[in-house]
């Protein structure tokens, strides 16, 4: 029998200690952890009007569940990846932003990562792609890299941006070495190379694309084949993405190749909403991505910064062409992935999300999340003008319960200024958050206000 293998392409707590794990068997599932950075929710064909042919990521939508209401745990990098990998809201570590240093993510170095979990059961595990966990420099990492979280290998850039030319600077095992080749094509080969190495054994890889996160890097060959786009920026964008789901359609056709794709589990996923084109933030993150008809951007808790795709599949397992419309999380995915390969969650450790087999299967009829909470620092011009930067503590607040959204800007954490009004959407008929309904729902307001001060007095007050 082929080994099952799983591919996912995809946000208070005390540290656990690994339960004892059985030998591995054959048949568990390896893991090929997907996530791709800063894509708007409209830039797929299969979620919105998109110009860009994406084949890989199609296929993978033809042959699973689509997701239409997922969402990651922050609208910004490091604060989504951390929410990720460890299962939980990264509140929880007083993260409320991209956050540094070993005295700040303290409560973050103790939790045991996904990874962690696959390593001690003995799977290979491998990270390629950005890392952006340990501090934002390009040449070094300021607290523990990946092969200190639960990685026996690593081929990464370390920071949030980074050049994709050939030469870059990318780092095997923390020896630097120039990049071969277009970053995002050498994410794709390097995948390749490990799943060849590694095909007769289980293995566990995080493939973390930076692609479509700016510098507006496209290789001329990929953007040229948009000629018809009038903007030069939005050509380069799209010629990115295309770039990345050739990656992604290398690694399906080697699991092909090695016999591995028919028990195989794909889930993608996108870091958090794509940076559009707003001058309203720093042009390192302004991406001409596309969200419609979602509003806000990354930074944002409005729909436009969380809401993100996703898809998942695994033949035989979860239902192929089916679009799944419940709400669902990135700390979904730490327990789908431990459930599906058979091992145990970290003992002492908190889990804010659920295995979402058996809702896709229909063993459970019930929805994975009744409600979702964010809560992210606001990013606001400075008085001298010019686009948003960080402010500390002040910040974004929301929450979904069914289809009722609510929404807080710019609130003043630990302050005795009143805190603003909230804002009230109702996500069934008005998606873009373009019409507030507080003043004609206030018992509606005073539930969700009710519902996301419980979730924030749970929650570790900002280290900001």
């Amino acid at each position: 029998m082929n080994k099952l293998l799983m591919v996912i392409l995809v946000t208070g707590v005390t540290a656990g200690t690994l339960q004892a794990k059985e030998p591995i068997e054959s048949s568990r599932p390896n893991v090929i952890l997907i996530l791709s950075d800063d894509m708007g929710y409209s830039d797929l064909p299969k979620f919105g009007k998109s110009e860009i042919p994406t084949p890989a990521i199609d296929r993978l939508a033809a042959e699973g569940t689509l997701f239409t209401d997922a969402y990651v745990t922050a609208p910004i990098c490091v604060a989504s990846r951390m929410g990720l990998l460890t299962g939980q809201y990264q509140q929880r570590f007083g993260i409320y932003d991209n956050i540094y240093g070993e005295s700040r993510t303290k409560l973050f170095l103790q939790q045991t990562l996904v990874p962690e979990i696959f390593q001690e059961a003995g799977y290979r595990t491998a990270h390629i792609g950005k890392w952006h966990l340990s501090g934002n420099k390009r040449l070094q990492y300021e607290t523990a890299g990946p092969r200190d979280r639960g990685f026996d290998e690593s081929v990464a850039i370390r920071g949030g941006d980074s050049a994709f030319w050939k030469g870059t600077p990318v780092f095997r095992n923390g020896k630097q070495f120039p990049a071969p080749e277009y970053l995002t094509d050498l994410w794709g080969s390097e995948a390749c190379t490990f799943i060849d190495r590694n095909h007769s054994r289980s293995f566990f890889l995080y493939l973390a694309f930076n692609a479509v996160h700016s510098p507006m890097h496209a290789l001329d060959a990929d953007r040229d084949k948009f000629s018809n786009v009038e903007d030069e920026n939005r050509r380069t964008y799209d010629g990115m993405l295309l770039a990345m789901d050739r990656s992604i359609g290398r690694v399906l056709d080697r699991l092909e190749k090695h016999g591995i794709a028919d028990n195989t589990i794909v889930l993608f996923l996108n870091d958090n909403g794509g940076g559009g084109s707003t001058a309203q933030y720093a042009a390192h993150s302004r991406n001409f991505a596309n969200n419609k008809p979602l509003r806000g951007h990354k930074f944002d808790v409005l729909e436009g910064g969380v809401r993100v795709p996703m898809i998942i599949r695994w033949p035989g397992h979860v239902p192929a062409s089916k679009v799944y419309r419940q709400m669902v999380s990135s700390t979904d995915v730490y327990p789908t992935l431990v459930g599906a390969a058979g091992l145990q969650m970290p003992e002492n450790q908190r889990t804010d999300g659920v295995a979402l087999v058996p809702y896709l299967q229909g063993k459970n009829e019930s929805k994975p999340h009744e409600w979702l909470c964010w809560q992210n620092r606001s990013w606001l011009p400075t008085k001298k003008g010019g686009y948003g930067v960080p402010t500390s503590k002040v910040h974004n607040c929301a929450i979904r319960k069914g289809n009722w959204k609510l929404v807080r800007l710019n609130e003043r954490i630990s302050s005795d200024d009143p805190a603003p009004a909230w804002q009230l959407y109702d996500l069934a008929t008005d998606i873009g958050e373009q019409k507030d309904v507080a003043d004609q729902n206030k018992e509606i307001v005073d539930e969700l206000n009710a519902h996301f001060e419980t979730w924030r007095s749970s929650m570790v007050p900002t280290v900001e």
